[in-house]
């Protein structure tokens, strides 16, 4: 990726896991696999294995877990149906959110989850407040590509393994639009996974046309009259306070946690090795300890030179 800062360094660095997106992943991609004692391990296995990974693929010095908890009281005030039509989440992979906050915690990640919050919301807040800092945003949700830029990118699972960054000509690529036009651009199709309906008759398409001509979806109410054609004209006057809540719902919040003091809240720690051990042999990831006990022996090796 082009447009990451050319003197950034692993302690410069801020990883943001969007926790739900990442364990829903793991729990669909890995099936079937349980603990010795029956226990569901699939979920817990994938995020163990994914977060060791991290820390060689992108190594850093801040980073946290993140994590909706609750409802967003703001969001169901502009629209009560918000999210709800996703199914509840399913009794093996909830048996196992604890033990991946364990684990994630011995791993020396802080999980950031406040009540009422969105990781989306906490993450931007995050974001915003690090702004001299790399930050990989490690998540498959697309509202978080609008705060990509020349020091924010998304880190996502990549076609033949791995990670792959996404920066600003990636994000364009991808949508049509720059970042900072995504939260119009979605406004404008809708998104189907949280229940918000976009206007009638735009599709991505027809989205790309109109902000590429008009700016933004601001731009777009106020010269609807100029839309050569008569039922999209028709439509996108029609749906102007369709318009206005999707652009309130989409743009991301930046309200830190109550108790946020600085990016310090958020620096790892050194992992407790014998936790991540107890806890591989508990759930039977035999494939995992010798990892594990490599990682310790390099952790405790003296360095001759730093």
């Amino acid at each position: 990726m082009s447009d990451a800062p050319a003197a950034s360094t692993a302690a410069d660095r801020v990883v943001l896991v969007d926790g739900y997106s990442q364990i829903y992943r793991n729990f669909y991609a890995i099936r079937g696999l349980t603990s010795p004692t029956g226990q569901p391990s699939n979920a817990l296995y994938g995020m163990a294995r994914f977060l060791l990974s991290l820390d060689t693929a992108f190594p850093h010095t801040y980073g946290a877990l993140v994590l909706d908890k609750g409802r967003p009281a703001h969001r169901l005030a502009l629209l009560p149906e918000y999210k709800a039509t996703r199914p509840p989440m399913p009794d093996d992979l909830r048996a196992q959110v604890e033990p991946i906050r364990s684990w994630a915690t011995a791993l020396g990640w802080t999980v950031l989850q406040v009540e009422g919050f969105e990781a989306d919301d906490l993450i931007a807040a995050v974001v915003a407040a690090c702004p001299q800092h790399e930050v990989g945003i490690v998540t498959q949700d697309k509202d978080l590509g609008q705060l990509v830029g020349t020091r924010v990118s998304l880190l996502q699972a990549a076609p033949k393994g791995g990670l792959e960054r996404l920066g600003v000509a990636e994000v364009t690529a991808k949508f049509g639009v720059p970042p900072e036009r995504l939260c119009d651009y979605l406004a404008l199709v809708g998104d189907g996974v949280d229940n918000i309906a976009g206007v009638n008759g735009v599709g991505p398409k027809t989205a790309v046309t109109l902000l590429r001509r008009f700016g933004s979806a601001q731009g777009i109410l106020e010269h609807a009259a100029e839309i050569e054609k008569p039922a999209l004209r028709q439509a996108v006057s029609a749906a102007a306070v369709t318009l206005q809540r999707n652009l309130a719902l989409i743009a991301l919040t930046r309200t830190l946690p109550p108790d946020w003091r600085s990016l310090e809240d958020i620096r790892r720690r050194p992992p407790n090795w014998d936790a991540l051990l107890d806890m591989a042999r508990e759930y039977g990831f035999k494939s995992l300890l010798a990892d594990l006990e490599k990682r310790r022996q390099e952790a405790c090796t003296p360095r001759l030179f730093a």
